[in-house]
């Protein structure tokens, strides 16, 4: 693959997983903070360590444990990243793309990104799972700033354009089916690590945005630019804005468990 940053890792990382399994997975699952339980079901192959994939560094973050599994979830092979590698952390955005990137040059179509989020729409209550169809960034920073295409040009994508609306309907069919209160919506990407000011908040739900969170906006802005179809699901843990702690998050998100196992493998059977 050399659409990319041109730093070699996702092709070194793959080769360190070619040495342990040939799987080629059709999709890849990145899970957010305290989600790693939606994937308990995963048939296994191998678990690889963050530590043991060149340039995947060790997770900072509490709720993210730092494994790369390899296996089926409803018949699907599948590639799932247990832990995000986050701006936040001070990670350069070349390391914070690198799942995505590891996802596409093992082969996968499609990515599947969770993420434990804020409610931006005061109507929203917290257990209740937004699909995205859009996003605002805020970080500060474009994820491809310095990727090059074949051609040696920049890739000029558009990443709503990633943004699977047939499987964005499946997983909300799937979650009315489990019971699971869901809608699209727009998610706004902070830099984080601070949580959002309410004159902040104010100005999110002003600008159109439904949930707010640090991260996803790498994940699929890199997906457009290798061709991978992209689902958020993004589970909302609390209304944004003053009180919010991560042991909150973490404890709200990990009750989501198996109602979203139940939407993946949903939408995993369509793909």
């Amino acid at each position: 693959m050399t659409v990319g940053p041109g730093d070699g890792l996702a092709e070194r990382s793959v080769e360190a997983v070619r040495r342990r399994t040939d799987t080629v997975p059709r999709a890849a699952i990145v899970l957010g903070s305290g989600l790693g339980r939606a994937v308990e079901g995963i048939d296994a192959e191998v678990e690889i360590p963050y530590t043991d994939l060149p340039g995947f560094p060790e997770p900072t973050v509490p709720g993210h444990a730092g494994r790369l599994v390899i296996g089926t979830l409803a018949a699907v092979p599948i590639a799932a990243f247990l832990g995000r590698i986050h701006f936040y952390e001070g990670r350069d955005m070349t390391l914070v793309t690198l799942p995505t990137r590891v996802a596409a040059t093992l082969g996968a179509e499609v990515l599947l990104a969770t993420a434990a989020v804020g409610g931006v729409d005061p109507s929203l209550p917290a257990g209740s799972l937004v699909v995205g169809e859009d996003h605002l960034s805020f970080l500060g920073q474009n994820p491809l700033r310095g990727w090059r295409d074949d051609d040696g040009r920049p890739p000029f994508v558009n990443p709503a354009e990633a943004y699977d609306r047939d499987l964005a309907d499946v997983a909300l069919k799937a979650a009315a089916d489990v019971g699971l209160p869901a809608t699209r919506g727009v998610y706004a990407a902070s830099a984080g690590p601070t949580y959002e000011t309410p004159a902040e908040i104010d100005y999110l739900r002003r600008a159109g945005a439904t949930v707010v969170g640090m991260s996803v906006v790498p994940e699929v802005s890199a997906a457009a630019a290798l061709g991978l179809r992209f689902v958020g699901l993004y589970c909302v843990t609390n209304t944004a804005g003053p009180g919010t702690t991560h042991v909150e998050v973490e404890e709200v998100a990990a009750s989501f468990a198996g109602k979203l196992a139940a939407v993946l493998e949903r939408v995993l059977a369509e793909i």
